[in-house]
């Protein structure tokens, strides 16, 4: 089982220091574009293993994907290697209901 981070753990972090956590998104880039966490980074979870220093490990590192499922997957096989990170329970799904300020909606300028 994965370590995870609560919706309501994860409000409470985000909304008072943000820029204490290291938000990586491990969706695809359609489903980054149209709603995600506000300052999380895309590395879709196929990206993952080659992209791992692109992620800032002294930071608090939270996974975020839909509903939990792949980012507790992503979690699990990082903290077996030696890494240390948590899944987002509940994923964008959940927290969007618990956390509007934490949320944005997405563009595509990135993918440009």
């Amino acid at each position: 089982m994965s370590l995870e981070i609560t919706t309501v753990e994860f409000k409470e972090k985000f909304l008072k220091n943000p820029q204490s956590l290291e938000l990586i998104d491990v969706r695809e880039k359609s489903e980054f574009s149209e709603i995600r966490v506000k300052g999380s980074k895309l590395i879709p979870m196929g990206e993952l293993e080659k992209r791992l220093g692109e992620i800032d490990w002294s930071k608090e590192v939270i996974f975020i994907c839909r509903s939990g499922g792949r980012s507790g997957y992503v979690t699990d096989a990082l903290n077996n290697a030696g890494y240390l990170g948590k899944s987002l329970a509940g994923g964008v799904h959940i927290l969007q209901m618990n956390c509007k300020e934490c949320m944005e909606k997405g563009d595509t300028k990135y993918f440009e």
